[in-house]
């Protein structure tokens, strides 16, 4: 049995592994095929990336984009939209982390700040 489920795992690695999910990283053009689905799993999946994405890594994030901290998902995903149907050339070309990355500094350069809110966005933008 425990055979079984390690040849399982490595055919779901081997039939899996060149679509780059194994690197952790996922295409531009595959973020703003998930983020235009209708479907609920890949609505939910574009939300959880936009969030964790602009949550995960802060110092990296707030460096080139001071996202104020009231911005909802629905914005992130607006502003990644307006964004990619306005360079769909930057989609082809780029991972999903270097598009919102480009994307979300060019809605909210770090001298754009106004949030008083947050002391770890004040201190980082």
């Amino acid at each position: 049995m425990k055979r079984i489920i390690i040849a399982l795992v490595a055919a779901k690695f081997a039939i899996f592994g060149s679509t780059g999910v194994s690197a952790g990283f996922y295409s531009g053009k595959g973020v703003i095929a998930n983020c235009n689905s209708e479907a609920n799993y890949d609505k939910g999946w574009c939300a959880g990336y936009l969030g964790s994405w602009a949550d995960g890594d802060i110092d990296m994030v707030r460096r080139k984009a001071c996202i104020p901290s009231d911005t909802s998902i629905g914005t992130l995903k607006k502003v990644l939209m307006d964004y990619a149907d306005a360079n769909p050339q930057e989609v082809e070309a780029m991972n999903g982390g270097e598009l919102l990355q480009r994307a979300f500094s060019r809605k909210w350069p770090i001298d754009s700040t106004d949030d008083l809110v947050s002391e770890i966005y004040r201190k980082t933008c």
